[in-house]
């Protein structure tokens, strides 16, 4: 299981999502898994959890996650990491320090920079075998 920690807004105040068994990253929204319910939307350059307001969330540390992309099919494109650190802010995604990925906003699209391939979805999730409750 993994969680997503969201911080960084105007009153200081931070929000976890999770444990999941997978968090999916897709148009403007972000679902958890296993039922894929809607946690978070993202407008204005800003993550809404919980009737908060964020720029930035991170993967939870002491779990290290692997990171797909989805077409519209579900066709997928292998496992990238595994991750010590997974963060994104406005929209750009780095992972351990690295830019990894960017959420085009007018496209609705992921630009991951290590395929230079376009995609609708990103999934995050742990790496099997080091799941933890």
């Amino acid at each position: 299981m993994i969680s997503l920690h969201f911080s960084g807004g105007p009153t200081g105040s931070s929000e976890i999502l999770g444990p999941a068994p997978w968090f999916r990253i897709s148009g403007n929204f972000i679902r958890m898994g296993p039922h894929g319910t809607i946690a978070g939307t993202f407008d204005m350059h800003h993550w809404e959890v919980n009737g908060h307001h964020f720029p930035r969330y991170d993967s939870d540390s002491a779990q290290r996650v692997l990171v797909h992309f989805e077409d519209a099919q579900g066709g997928a494109t292998r496992d990238f990491g595994p991750f010590k650190e997974l963060s994104a802010e406005d929209g750009v995604m780095h992972a351990d320090g690295n830019l990894f990925a960017k959420f085009i906003e007018e496209t609705v699209l992921w630009h991951c920079f290590l395929t230079e391939n376009y995609w609708p979805a990103l999934i995050i999730k742990p790496v099997p075998g080091t799941l933890k409750a």
